[in-house]
Formats: C-alpha cells, structure tokens, sequence
C-alpha cells in the first residue's frame, strides 16, 4: 500500500518485551502498594533503576518504558485508593 506521497511506510513496530514489562510492572506495583504501602518506594524506586540501566545497557527503551509506566501506575492507584479510604 502507497502513502499519499508514493511512499511506503511501515507502522511502527513494538519490542516484544513491552507487553510482559508493562504486565510484571503492574503486578510489582499493585503488591508493593498494597502490602508495602510507603515502604513500597523501594521496589518502585528498584524498578525505576532498573529501567534506567536497560535503557543504558542498550536494551529496549520501550520494554523499560512499559515496565516503568506499569510500576508507578499501579503505586499510584493502590495509594491513592489508601487515602481515599483513609488508611493514609
């Protein structure tokens, strides 16, 4: 299929690593924030190294991103549903 400027472009691809990155992150969050609560800074703040250093060693930026995003998301729901319910 030809672009509109008679070019052929391929849709972007994703590393292969993204999807099970993001799902291991929202699982390390969830637990850390809902066990750990506070304390649970020390695995997001793991993860956050962690990423950083896959992203330094040459590996996937996205699987890093992903695994990134899933760990402080899930962190932040969890406490924010702590405040909520005032256990914070």
């Amino acid at each position: 299929m030809t672009g509109p400027g008679g070019d052929d472009r391929k849709p972007p691809t994703v590393a292969p690593l993204t999807v099970p990155l993001l799902f291991a992150g929202l699982v390390i969050g969830f637990f850390s924030g809902y066990f750990f609560l506070l304390w649970g800074l020390v695995a997001v703040g793991a993860v956050v190294i962690r990423a950083v250093s896959m992203v330094l060693t040459g590996r996937s930026r996205d699987a890093a991103t992903g695994l990134l995003v899933g760990t402080v998301a899930a962190y932040a729901v969890v406490l924010g549903v702590a405040v909520f319910r005032g256990v914070l």
